[in-house]
């Protein structure tokens, strides 16, 4: 994992969740060789560092078939600026308890909150 610094922002690099690091389509929808819609076919994505691996696609970057739209397909999500508790709503889960193939909308996929 590569750390990048920028304007009081860190990053780091780490292994695509949604290709698994081979940059290809894992699901080969355009065809077997088509590039990994994440991670542009580097294998790689950066992501705000610190980070905690999704709740929502349990850190595969994938509901489904689809990119996750909690982390948007990189299996991470920033952490927390404080203390926080599990997710009332969903029970940390980060899914919606009516869809579940959709995002929580009160931690967006998170599944947790900060504590107030």
């Amino acid at each position: 994992m590569a750390e990048i610094v920028t304007e009081a922002r860190r990053v780091e690099l780490v292994t695509c969740s949604f290709c698994s690091g081979t940059g290809k389509d894992p699901f080969g929808i355009m065809s077997r060789l088509s590039t990994c819609s994440v991670c542009g076919g580097s294998g790689m994505v950066q992501v705000e560092a610190p980070y905690n691996r999704c709740a929502h696609c349990e850190g595969t970057g994938a509901v489904k078939r689809i990119t996750c739209t909690a982390c948007f397909g990189t299996g991470f999500v920033p952490a927390a600026a404080g203390p926080t508790i599990a997710c009332p709503e969903c029970e940390g889960t980060g899914d919606d308890a009516s869809i579940p193939a959709m995002a929580c909308l009160r931690c967006r996929g998170r599944g947790w909150i900060l504590l107030e």
